[in-house]
């Protein structure tokens, strides 16, 4: 644009001794092109707003700009430079990009946005970056079963013994979770470990289990690294009646195993029954 407002002044002193009229008409052109006056460039902020995060803290990106125009989208950029996000279309002044901190998210970002015009987008400069610090989370606890069971039946009780590590002060909440999405949330206060009470009432029980705890860092609750994972395995045990037999017994099986009573005569035929047992 700048470029074509100089050959216009270059070819209007050329004319002007020729053409004044044209003269006249060729210095208004400038004026023109120039009244479209260059985007400013948005503001970045954080929500929350901290020093630092620790991992697993969620952040997020708020880009505002003071445009009176129609905005057409926003983009994203990380410190790498490249576009994580873009939102279009988008009418709204302000847009927000919600990601969790990790050491890998750490590093500055930067915002901007873009209006249409005759259908090209008219891009504003990218907002001042925004630095974001990172700290690693309070240490994973230790999750334990209390009976430890390669099999656990429908009826019976586990305790999830979630011990936290000496570090670990003014732990005040507990979590549970299970890898079919199950969570749990208890308070606590004063105390290192936590025993949680499942009750195994079918096999959709089974699964993976892991623990973690909520702890008071620089004045808000952080939430620690989960425990590893132990899975939690539930069957159950199904007993067929096969046939009657003429030598005076009857057998049956239980997971595939055998079992025959003998000096009894008993007339059942094809009778199939499932039970869970304790």
């Amino acid at each position: 644009m700048i470029v074509y407002c100089l050959v216009i002044l270059l070819t209007s002193s050329l004319l002007s001794s020729q053409c004044p009229s044209l003269t006249a008409f060729l210095q208004l052109l400038p004026l023109a092109v120039s009244s479209v006056d260059p985007l400013p460039a948005p503001t970045l902020s954080t929500d929350p707003s901290y020093d630092f995060y620790y991992e697993g803290e969620p952040v997020t990106f708020i880009c505002l700009s003071p445009a009176k125009r129609k905005i057409g989208g926003f983009r994203f950029f990380n410190q790498s430079g490249e576009q994580i996000f873009l939102r279009a279309p988008y009418s709204l002044p302000t847009a927000r990009l919600q990601l969790t901190a990790t050491k890998a998210s750490a590093g500055q970002y930067t915002c901007m946005y873009f209006v249409e015009d005759s259908g090209q987008e008219i891009p504003s400069s990218r907002s001042l970056p925004l630095s974001v610090k990172v700290q690693a989370a309070p240490v994973a606890p230790a999750l334990s079963l209390h009976p430890q069971q390669q099999v656990y039946r429908s009826g019976n009780h586990i305790k999830l013994l979630c011990s936290f590590p000496s570090s670990a002060d003014d732990v005040r909440e507990v979590q549970y979770y299970a890898d079919f999405r199950r969570e749990i949330s208890i308070p606590v206060s004063n105390v290192k470990n936590y025993s949680y009470n499942l009750r195994i009432t079918g096999e959709e029980d089974s699964g993976s289990y892991s623990c973690a705890y909520f702890v008071i860092k620089s004045n808000r609750p952080v939430l620690s690294e989960r425990s590893h994972w132990i899975n939690v395995n539930v069957t159950s045990y199904k007993i067929s009646w096969i046939r009657e037999i003429s030598v005076g017994g009857l057998f049956f099986t239980i997971n595939g195993l055998i079992f025959f009573f003998s000096h009894c005569l008993m007339k059942r035929r094809d009778l199939e029954e499932r039970f869970w047992m304790d």
